[in-house]
């Protein structure tokens, strides 16, 4: 049985950062805390960068702007703090490890504030107040009944989360805005905006992954879903996570950090599976490009991805021998035998008259032994006359 505890949010130092509006990211930002940051040239693996926990509940409270680092403040508001100290409480009677986040709401024009979405039950509970904590967590997260105080209502279609918690990290609220606007922008142009729904969400650890990313897509009849953590996350993959992973259930492997429900051994295993040609996430190839990058089109029925073949530069012309000038030139292929090393021919310092050149090797013959003959007949003729 899993550890009966609170997930618990590692305390990131801030180090002096302010809180970030979402419109602010300028170039300058994006090159300390956003995509072209130095992080994302040197990519850390991603693969088991999530630790197990088996329900994500996300408490629906205020706008990111207003959020101070630690949501769960008491000074900031009574009912995320009574909600995040109840969960400690009970921890040990929780059957399942539970993770609470903070999500964006509102009071108007729609009352959202206090509102629970709850995964992988796919549960939505209405307007939850500080009285009503304890209730909910012994009757509906410790006994597992229906709560007293109201009823579910099923949540349908994809759920995104973005981190854009600024206030506890500047590079979540950097790259949380543009990745928020892109969302919208392809979700618009697809008409899917009744089937999937983004939001943004306070920290859930591993600032360095910035833009952090979970998506939670319905699994089909099976009334569950899956949990999906992505990392490294630019305006750039949005189209491929809607495409591929909204809509088609297949993991973008090149940017997925984990799942809810698995330890880290096993996420590593899982993706293993998966890809099984594939390296760590974030590690460098061996041509220098990022290991992972699939093409959508190579991707197979039942979700297990194929690389995408990468053009390598032609390698550096071997020293060639006289065979292989032969068989590059489609020339006849040379007698067996040790290969012969090519070697350059010097140029004559004579050259032969072009009537020389011209001479076949028959007309060559018979000038030689022409001049023979002559030869000896004009030493027959001299020791002749000396004779006489």
């Amino acid at each position: 049985m899993a550890s009966n505890s609170v997930a618990e949010e590692p305390v990131v130092e801030r180090a002096g950062i302010e809180e970030v509006d979402a419109g602010s990211a300028d170039e300058s930002l994006d090159a300390t805390y956003g995509f072209t940051r130095l992080e994302m040239m040197n990519k850390k693996p991603l693969v088991g960068s999530v630790d197990l926990y088996e329900r994500h509940i996300f408490l629906r409270y205020n706008q990111p702007s207003s959020w101070p680092s630690k949501v769960e403040a008491s000074d900031y508001h009574p009912l995320p703090s009574k909600l995040v100290n109840a969960l400690r409480n009970k921890k040990n009677d929780l059957p399942k490890k539970t993770r609470l986040t903070i999500a964006e709401g509102q009071d108007e024009p729609e009352k959202t504030n206090g509102d629970i979405l709850m995964f992988p039950d796919m549960l939505k509970y209405k307007g939850i107040a500080e009285s009503d904590v304890e209730s909910f967590i012994d009757e509906v997260l410790v006994k597992g009944d229906a709560w007293a105080l109201g009823e579910p209502e099923p949540l349908v279609g994809s759920y995104v989360f973005i981190c854009g918690h600024g206030s506890r990290d500047k590079r979540c609220g950097v790259c949380g805005p543009p990745l928020r606007e892109r969302f919208n922008q392809e979700i618009a142009v697809r008409g899917l905006g009744e089937q999937v729904f983004v939001n943004y969400c306070s920290h859930i650890g591993g600032h360095k992954y910035a833009g952090n990313v979970i998506v939670f897509r319905h699994d089909g009849g099976s009334g569950s879903c899956s949990g999906h953590w992505y990392g490294y996350v630019t305006p750039e993959d949005v189209p491929e996570l809607l495409e591929k992973h909204i809509g088609l259930g297949q993991v973008v492997d090149r940017l997925w950090r984990g799942q809810m429900g698995l330890t880290e051994d096993q996420q590593k295993e899982v993706q293993q599976r998966r890809n099984p040609s594939s390296k760590p996430t974030g590690e460098v190839r061996e041509d220098n490009e990022p290991e992972g990058k699939m093409d959508a089109a190579t991707a197979t029925p039942n979700g297990a991805a194929v690389p995408a073949r990468r053009k390598h530069p032609p390698p550096l012309l071997p020293r060639i021998g006289s065979r292989d000038l032969h068989q590059m030139c489609g020339d006849e292929q040379e007698e067996e035998g040790p290969l012969k090393p090519y070697v350059e021919k010097k140029k004559p310092r004579f050259k032969w008259p072009a009537w020389v050149e011209d001479w076949e090797s028959g007309d060559t013959l018979a000038v030689a032994t022409a001049v023979t003959a002559v030869y000896f007949a004009y030493h027959a003729y001299r020791a002749t006359s000396q004779k006489n």
